[in-house]
This record gives structure tokens, C-alpha cells and sequence, in this order.
């Protein structure tokens, strides 16, 4: 039994029906068996479906005692007559005792049935575990999340599609009614499982989490509706005509996860660091510690606020917007000294600027980087002169704009001035920070980890495409995210865990993992199944060493 939420067109009211599976022939039906009530509202829902989970453990325990009485009644010639008889429905199960042992089979007597993928199971399902064992007081619940979030890690894709990948690759059966049933009790929990993935991230490092990784991005829906969570704003996608939500998302230096907050789409991305700080206050202890991330993050009012909590930050600066006297200063070569970034000569000056450090750093390769990106946009500049008709349509877009001019006859021509002004700046860049015991190279260091929160947004949202989003209930859409969350997670801690003793990438290890089958033989009079294990690589028994586990290649009876 479970409950269902029916909906009414174009009205709030919804309606909450007990209902279970019932075999009528060759096909499950879904049966009322009870109707909870009429819901108006979100709070109205959720009261009766607490109600609900009431009545269902009182019909189950009723039914059970029901049960129990009309056994006594039974006498031994019912038992036989019964016995007699040809039973309808589900075939019942065999005892493992009753099956023919593998070793007694023939080949002979046997024909594959299917192959299923075990190896995900077996070391992402222990590393899930280690995690987020006992999230719920339900096995039926957490087994079908884990489930859940062990297919997103190879197959992310609808929750209908993850319904039919678990039972056609895992054979795992479960119903799209159940995936979302599981993913109501989530919601509630969502809070636990930010503190129990912060956890977990911590007690790798005991000594305190002093790094933490900060950005944001946006998830699009293919939907125009818009609602209290879903809303139009800057699309990092570029999907203007969508709605959108927006995620903050924070890491240590081993892009290993923080916390993750989650906001309206039309939430200001400045305005995003404040609220997830004051968020994850509430959840989990953060020592001293010191935030890096993009400059769009860090208005005043966000630097106020760390300074106010004694947390460090490095910041990105921008340089062509400090004031004249200090850009005539980072110009100069003679504020600079020569030393080695990350295995690479480089010069870096020192500065001061409103009572932080501004440091500033340049390389060689970045200016010739920074020199060709300008090329690139001054060559299609070059084609397109003379041939638009509408002359202003070419500064319409900044990267344009910066190197171009219109005279009074409205003809764009290219400014050499501007470019030779850019050209200044090549191969620099800068960062503030609040820090004053650490040497300029450990700062620029520790900004430059900021690529690792940048490849974690990679993560989620290609490898394990969180977006876009098809759910729209406000709950079920914080659940979808939980979902992925706890999938970024494990991948994240399992990738940790194998590369402590061999370094391999994300990839390489699922498509070991995936690699790791058994076959699934069926006997050809007794129907009996049988589970034969397929070799695997080197690489993924390294990887079942690294968690400790063992994987035998004997034949063994199938009861799934």
C-alpha cells in the first residue's frame, strides 16, 4: 500500500487515496482502498498524508491479525484441498534448499537469461552506505534512494527512464510510483543529509575544513511557468526563455562537498554567499576558515560579513577597475619580483587597496593566451566591417565594443588605442585577500584551486546531468537536488577514497565499475535461475581492494 496524490484541473484541491497493487489475471491494477481526504493547500496536503502513513500501518496490522485468526480455523483437509488446488496469481518462491545446486547443472540445461551490471553496486552502494546508512527507519525507502542515486551515477537521465534502466541493467524492479513516493519522505530530510555529507567531508580533515570553494550556477527547466521557486533570471546556460533556479554549491580543496544551498531563479547571484553562510550556521559547525570564489560573489556587503564571522577570503580583482594612480602602479615593472607559481616563472607585486592586499601576478603564458582570445575577437571584427548594414549592431556586444569606435558618419572602424590599452594587461591578474601572514605565491596558489568548484558544476551538470529539471512541485524539485547532491557525493568521496592509492580519473573508475557484470542463466525445464560472475580488470580489482571487498567468480544460485 501506498498513498497517491490525485489532482484536480485547474483547481488547488487534491485529492489522497490509499491504494495498492492488485493482480487481476495477467495484469497489476491499482485498488483504493481508502480515501484520506481533500487537500486545499501544501500544509493541508501534508497533514493527511501524515494521516495516511497512520492508516496504512493500522490496515497492515489489522490485516495481519485478520490472518492470524482464520489460520487457526483452518483444518488439515481445507490444508490439503488448498494445497490441491491450482493457485492463482504469483508463483510462490522456492527455498534455496529445494533449487538444483550449480554444480549438478550442465550447460546443457541452461540458456542466459540477461547480463546485470553488479560492480556499481558493489563499490559506489559501500561508499553510499559508509555515508548515508540508517537515513531512514525504512529499508524499503533508503534501498530504493540508493538505488536511485547508484543509477544517476551511470545512467542520469528522468526518473522514468531511471525506472526502466534499474530493472533492465541492476534488476532492480520498482515503480515510477514508488520512486516518487520515495523522493516526498527525501524532502523532509534534506537538512540530515546536508549534515551527514558535511560530516563525512570532515572527518577526512579533523584538524578543521580550512578551504572552502565557492560559486554558483543555474539548472533550467523546460517549462514557462513560473512559481515561489522557479523563476526567470541570468541563465549561465544562456537559457533565457526558461525558468530557472540558481545553486550555490561549496567545496574543500579536495572538491570534496560542503554544503549546497538552493534558490529562486531570479536570486542575485551576489546575494547568494550571505544566505548559504547563514544557512549552514544553522546545520553544521564551520571553523575558521577561508572562502575563495569568483568576484561577482564579494560585494562589500558580503566581505563585511565574513570579516564579521573571523573568516579569511581570496577574492579574483578587477584590475582595470581600481582607481588610476594604483593601475599605473600595477603597470609598473618595478613594483615586481621574479618567483615560481605551480612550476612556472612568473612576477608578482604587492599592494595595498582599502585595507586589503591586492596582490597581482603575471605569466608569460597567460599573456599569450589573453593576446590571441583578443585576436580571435578582432578577426571577426575585421570580416564583418563595411559589410553590416547597420553599423551599431556591431558594438552590441562587449568583447566588440572594447576595441572598436563609430564616428560621426556612423562607421565602425577599429580603435588602436583600445587594443594597445588592453594589450597592457596581458598576462595579468589579481586577487584581494584579507590574509596578511601568508607569502603573495601560497595566496595565488590557493586561489588558483578555484578550477576545482568550477569542475564540480562540470560534474553535476554533465556526467550527472542535474538539469534540466522535469519535476515542478516546489518538494519535489528540493528532493531531485538532494538526489544529485548525494550522488555528487559519493562520487566525489569515491573518487577520493581510489585515488588515495592509484590515481584515476571519475570516468575510468564508473567505466570500470560498469564493467563488472554477472550473467543471469535460467534452466530450461526447472526455470530455476543461477548467477554466473564475469572476470574484471586489473584496474576495478584495485578498486574492490581499496574498499576492502572481495568478489567471488563462483556460480551461485540467482534469487533476486
Amino acid at each position: 500500500m501506498y498513498l497517491r496524490i490525485k489532482t484536480t484541473p485547474n483547481s488547488p484541491r487534491k485529492s489522497v487515496q490509499i491504494v495498492e497493487s492488485v493482480r487481476v489475471g495477467d495484469k497489476v491494477k491499482q485498488k483504493i482502498v481508502r480515501h484520506v481526504g481533500i487537500a486545499n493547500n501544501d500544509w493541508e496536503e501534508q497533514k493527511l498524508k501524515d494521516y495516511g502513513d497512520e492508516l496504512i500501518a493500522q490496515i497492515t496490522v489489522q490485516r495481519e491479525k485478520e490472518a492470524a485468526q482464520q489460520s487457526l480455523f483452518h483444518t488439515l483437509e481445507s490444508e490439503i484441498s488448498m494445497h490441491n488446488k491450482k493457485k492463482l496469481g504469483r508463483r510462490s518462491r522456492k527455498k534455496i534448499e529445494d533449487i538444483l545446486p550449480p554444480s549438478q547443472v550442465t550447460l546443457d540445461d541452461i540458456v542466459e537469461e540477461k547480463r546485470i551490471i553488479e560492480g556499481v553496486h558493489d563499490i559506489a552502494g559501500a561508499m553510499f552506505d559508509d555515508m548515508y546508512k540508517n537515513l531512514f527507519k525504512s529499508d524499503r525507502i533508503y534501498e530504493l534512494l540508493r538505488d536511485v542515486v547508484l543509477s544517476r551515477l551511470v545512467y542520469p537521465c528522468s526518473k522514468r527512464r531511471t525506472q526502466e534502466k534499474l530493472s533492465k541493467h541492476f534488476d532492480k524492479k520498482h515503480s515510477l510510483e514508488m520512486i516518487y513516493w520515495m523522493m516526498d519522505k527525501v524532502f523532509p530530510k534534506i537538512d540530515q543529509i546536508k549534515q551527514r555529507t558535511f560530516e563525512k567531508t570532515r572527518t577526512l580533515f579533523p584538524e578543521k575544513v580550512d578551504l572552502i570553494l565557492f560559486d554558483v550556477t543555474t539548472l533550467y527547466f523546460e517549462s514557462v511557468e513560473v512559481d515561489e521557486l522557479r523563476n526567470y533570471g541570468y541563465s549561465k546556460d544562456h537559457r533565457f526563455n526558461t525558468t530557472q533556479v540558481v545553486l550555490a554549491l561549496a567545496t574543500n580543496q579536495n572538491g570534496l562537498p560542503v554544503g549546497y544551498e538552493l534558490f529562486e531563479g531570479n536570486k542575485a547571484e551576489v546575494a547568494t554567499l550571505a544566505a548559504a553562510i547563514q544557512s549552514w550556521k544553522k546545520l553544521f559547525k564551520i571553523d575558521s576558515v577561508c572562502f575563495i570564489g569568483d568576484r561577482a560573489m564579494f560585494s562589500k556587503n558580503n566581505i563585511a560579513l565574513l570579516e564579521s564571522l573571523d573568516y579569511q577570503y581570496i577574492i579574483a580583482a578587477k584590475l582595470k577597475s581600481l582607481p588610476d594612480t594604483l593601475k599605473a602602479d600595477i603597470l609598473d615593472e618595478k613594483f615586481y619580483q621574479p618567483t615560481v607559481l605551480n612550476n612556472e616563472f612568473a612576477w608578482i607585486g604587492e599592494f595595498e587597496y582599502q585595507g586589503q592586499r591586492l596582490i597581482t601576478s603575471y605569466k608569460s603564458r597567460r599573456a599569450i593566451k589573453d593576446l590571441k582570445d583578443r585576436q580571435r575577437v578582432l578577426d571577426k571584427v575585421k570580416k564583418v566591417i563595411g559589410k553590416q548594414s547597420n553599423p551599431k549592431k556591431l558594438i552590441t556586444n562587449q568583447g566588440v565594443k572594447k576595441f572598436v569606435s563609430v564616428n560621426d558618419s556612423a562607421t565602425v572602424s577599429l580603435d588602436e588605442n583600445k587594443i594597445d590599452s588592453a594589450a597592457q594587461w596581458d598576462g595579468l591578474h589579481g586577487i584581494i585577500t584579507n590574509i596578511r601572514d601568508d607569502a603573495p605565491a601560497s595566496l595565488i596558489s590557493r586561489y588558483a584551486k578555484l578550477w576545482i568548484i568550477e569542475e564540480s558544476f562540470r560534474v553535476n551538470k554533465h556526467t550527472l546531468e542535474m538539469r534540466p529539471i522535469y519535476h515542478w512541485a516546489p518538494s519535489r524539485i528540493h528532493a531531485h537536488i538532494a538526489i544529485c547532491y548525494m550522488t555528487f557525493s559519493t562520487l566525489r568521496h569515491l573518487q577520493y577514497r581510489v585515488n588515495l592509492t592509484q590515481k584515476i580519473s571519475i570516468d575510468t573508475i564508473l567505466d570500470e565499475l560498469m564493467n563488472v557484470e554477472a550473467s543471469i542463466y535460467i534452466h530450461k525445464r526447472t526455470k530455476d535461475r543461477y548467477r554466473v560472475p564475469g572476470n574484471y580488470s586489473n584496474n576495478a580489482r584495485k578498486i574492490y581492494k581499496t574498499f576492502r571487498l572481495e568478489r567471488s567468480l563462483d556460480a551461485t544460485i540467482y534469487l533476486p
